[in-house]
């Protein structure tokens, strides 16, 4: 029986509706009326309902199917693009049974999945269709071959690793004058807490129903929520490992330049920074590299050697630091006192936090950032001093003798730091 001006989806779905025990000639004229509105809303654009193919005499019924194509499957649910509409609330399931209709699928919800939908999507495929749908709706699907399973949604548990050292950090380092009327001293701290850090972190990604524990001794997070929370949550230690795990070598050479000429007020930086420029080579001076401020130079040995024409240069140590991203190192010598914590970017450019403190004869101190390529060397000067030196020299004596005696000079000395951060692990060198 076919009903004059019903759309074909009616024809088709009607067809599978279970006729009358008593009237077998007649419909339900209700469950007729409910899928004549529902073909009103779809409109002629929708593709999920297929007018069935008309027979030509004699023609053989199609066979059912008894192996579906792979192919095929990923098709229906990824190829076919439609476009559904509803003005009114259509039940969950009513609309599941639409969206797999002319395919090869099957749906099979849950007895729980409830709710229902309205609204319009266009050009969307079955994929997209039943994300959309479902997922405002507390609902979720799996697809198992040519079956559908649509369920509710429920958290998940899962345990990451947290390869972090336990303890909180704190680096510090001070320096104090002479006891006496005035009192110098400075003093400056760095603190670390990787898991208190991680711990706020992952409570912003999480819903309010989601629960979670760090375990500290044993380096692991626990999280329970739903998947693609869980997902965010990966996402954002792999980018905190990325970044804590950077290591860097800091070679520090601490030197002392004694200008030739008694008179100078220290090194000429002025002319030692054309010199430098000079003695690069067209390439180098034409090499890109990137736009920082600061005396930065590439060739430490061709410092030290024009630092050498102006003065004596003694070197008062020379420590190499190994450390992690944004992690303090100490080092103290007796001439000067400096802590360091690098800030390791993934374009190899090296933040440094630097506090020197230089110990005599007057206090003096710093603090600063400074930032660096990876390789290069930050030059760090201005550190002043008059330095008393005794030497025995042979002098004049009354009578007109000459004898040995000592004798005592002032120079004037200056004091330079130099810092080569090296990236040993976590970002390729540029």
């Amino acid at each position: 029986m076919r009903v004059p001006g019903v759309c074909p989806a009616l024809h088709s779905a009607a067809r599978g509706y279970r006729r009358s025990p008593t009237e077998p000639k007649f419909w339900d004229v209700d469950y007729l009326r409910a899928l004549g509105a529902v073909c009103v809303m779809l409109g002629a654009t929708s593709a999920l309902a297929q007018p069935a193919p008309q027979q030509r005499p004699g023609q053989l019924p199609t066979l059912p199917l008894t192996q579906l194509d792979d192919r095929a499957l990923a098709a229906d649910l990824d190829n076919r693009a439609f476009t559904l509409t509803f003005a009114q609330p259509v039940p969950i399931k009513d609309l599941l049974l639409l969206l797999v209709r002319g395919t090869n699928l099957s749906v099979v919800p849950d007895p729980s999945v409830g709710g229902s939908f309205i609204g319009e999507l266009k050009n969307v495929t079955v994929r997209q269709a039943l994300g959309l749908i479902l997922r405002p709706l507390g609902l979720d699907y799996a697809v198992d071959g040519s079956f559908v399973r649509v369920f509710k949604r429920e958290p998940e548990t899962r345990i990451f690793d947290l390869n972090y050292v336990a303890t909180g950090r704190i680096g510090t380092s001070s320096v104090g004058g002479e006891p006496g009327p005035s009192v110098a001293a400075v003093s400056s701290s760095t603190k670390t807490d990787v898991f208190g850090d991680l711990t706020k972190g992952v409570q912003t990604l999480l819903t309010e129903h989601a629960t979670f524990n760090v375990d500290r001794k044993a380096g692991l997070l626990q999280v329970t929520d739903f998947p693609e929370r869980l997902d965010r949550v990966s996402v954002y230690l792999d980018a905190v490992q990325d970044r804590v795990h950077r290591q860097v070598q800091i070679d520090a050479r601490i030197i002392e330049v004694e200008p030739n000429d008694e008179n100078a007020a220290g090194v000429d930086w002025t002319v030692l920074a054309a010199q430098l420029i000079g003695t690069q080579t067209p390439a180098q001076r034409a090499a890109p590299r990137p736009s920082l401020t600061g005396l930065r130079v590439t060739d430490v040995a061709k410092l030290m050697n024009l630092l050498a024409a102006q003065g004596k240069v003694a070197v008062v140590a020379n420590p190499r630091l190994l450390t992690l991203n944004n992690e303090p190192s100490i080092v103290r010598t007796d001439a000067v006192t400096f802590s360091v914590t690098p800030q390791i970017a993934s374009d190899a450019i090296v933040t440094l936090s630097l506090s020197p403190i230089v110990k005599a004869p007057a206090v003096a101190e710093a603090d600063m950032l400074a930032r660096v390529a990876d390789g290069e060397t930050l030059v760090i000067s201005g550190f002043t001093h008059d330095r008393e030196v005794r030497e025995r020299k042979t002098v004049g004596v009354t009578g007109g003798w000459f004898g040995r005696g000592t004798v005592v000079t002032h120079k004037r000395v200056e004091l330079i730091i130099l810092l080569t951060p090296k990236i040993v692990s976590g970002v390729a060198a540029q």
